[in-house]
């Protein structure tokens, strides 16, 4: 069994200190059910990919189709002023997990926002 596709959306693109930016929150679903979900920060050019970076939420258990929304705090960003990369990785029930390192292009099994356009790739 291919790892769960995420679909997403967001209220923002960029954090900072800065009143009205400090915080995006963030809704996720998968199309299978997921043994667990994870979303973590790495700084620009560092390694990232399950398991690498600070994680930002986690949930574990979840339905297919079922909406997990959470919040993206400025103060999450551990490393310091710059460029995050934000990554989302679900685990399927077989284990398998949605990985975006590294890229590959391929149409399905792609990362999609809500408005359906491809956000990043899959590893299986």
């Amino acid at each position: 069994m291919a790892a769960p596709e995420i679909v997403f959306s967001s209220t923002g693109e960029r954090l900072s200190a800065v009143e009205g930016f400090d915080r995006i929150t963030v809704t996720v679903r998968s199309n299978q059910p997921c043994r667990a979900f994870e979303c973590r920060a790495t700084k620009a050019g560092e390694e990232y990919g399950v398991g690498k970076g600070v994680l930002l939420a986690s949930f574990s258990n979840t339905p297919a189709d079922t909406s997990r929304t959470f919040e993206i705090y400025d103060d999450f960003l551990l490393r310091g002023d710059g460029a995050y990369r934000i990554s989302l990785f679900a685990q399927g029930e077989d284990g398998s997990w949605n990985d975006n390192h590294p890229y590959i292009p391929v149409e399905e099994g792609a990362y999609v926002t809500a408005e359906q356009a491809v956000y990043l790739c899959m590893r299986e």
